[in-house]
């Protein structure tokens, strides 16, 4: 019977609630008291599988549980996780790519047209009177051409909008029938209305829209992140948009997360900050789920599992 260790409350939750029985009679899903580390550590020593959503998986846990064989998560970015302690103990990381980013894009489409129809100006009679920007027409940069990414493009077409990308594999066959055109990073943030991140957080993308990006963007252009917080510098962009520069930006994720209450950004209406749930739709999270339990089932019976880091 291998030993199931639940390490994050968001799997606990009733949303996500993984049962006694999720992984069947044959193996243990254990819930502890709490989630702090004073409750896990005692736990970790016969812990076979962690499973983690957004909470940090770290070296020091790791380091603890000796008899451990996989951690899994249902859901695509890995950064909460120390890959490198996990490959040193050749210990399986498992995601679930590509289930969640249609809801993710779906998000990314809500933010464009709240901001470019001025939503936060709902309570405001002048509503009335603001002319609104339309999507068809503009042009859509698209940094990172992966699974969400590529959803975007195709929501985005069929608004009628020009779609441009930034990616490390500029492949046409990402989006097979969208016209898209790839451009180098400055060209994108100088030619696009509207600027999606979706990108993973890597050393590279790291604070890769700092204040010399965010000025790169064109005069009244929308950012859309939807990747990871630390992505943009967080105070850069308070300044760039105060300053007039761009128009507005649709952030489901911030750097720190969750962002401060007293932070400026929460004062500017022109901000929509989502609490990183782009990617909650009742749909995904099953589909999520499900996918995530078959992994874990797969590296229990000894079999390579549908989505290995």
């Amino acid at each position: 019977m291998a030993n199931i260790l639940i390490v994050d409350p968001l799997l606990a939750a009733a949303e996500l609630r993984v049962q006694a029985d999720w992984a069947g009679p044959e193996n243990r899903v254990v819930m502890p008291p709490a989630f702090t580390p004073e409750a896990l550590d005692p736990l970790l020593g016969d812990a076979e599988v962690l499973l983690t959503a957004l909470r940090p998986v770290t070296a020091d846990m790791i380091g603890k549980a000796p008899r451990l064989r996989l951690v899994a998560k249902p859901g695509a970015g890995v950064d909460n996780i120390d890959v490198a302690a996990t490959r040193a103990r050749g210990i399986t990381v498992t995601n679930v790519r590509g289930v969640r980013s249609r809801a993710v894009a779906e998000h990314a489409l809500f933010m464009m047209l709240y901001l470019a129809r001025h939503g936060w100006m709902r309570a405001d009679p002048a509503w009335q009177g603001t002319p609104s920007v339309q999507l068809g027409g503009k042009t859509l940069g698209i940094v990172g051409l992966g699974g969400i990414g590529s959803w975007v493009a195709r929501y985005g077409h069929g608004l009628g909008m020009e779609v441009l990308a930034h990616t490390r594999t500029p492949d046409p066959e990402r989006v097979p029938g969208i016209p898209v055109a790839f451009l180098d990073f400055p060209a994108l943030l100088s030619e696009s209305y509207f600027v999606v991140l979706s990108v993973p957080l890597t050393p590279e993308t790291r604070r890769m829209m700092d204040a010399a990006a965010l000025r790169a963007m064109r005069p009244g252009a929308f950012l859309v992140n939807v990747a990871r917080g630390a992505v943009v510098v967080t105070d850069d962009l308070l300044q760039v948009i105060a300053e007039g520069h761009l128009a507005g930006a649709g952030l489901d994720v911030t750097d720190p997360e969750p962002l401060d209450p007293e932070h400026g950004l929460w004062r500017l209406p022109q901000v929509l900050i989502s609490p990183h749930n782009a990617s909650r739709t009742a749909e995904s999270q099953a589909q999520a789920m499900a996918r995530m339990r078959e992994n874990v089932l797969r590296v229990l019976a000894g079999e390579p599992p549908l989505d290995p880091v």
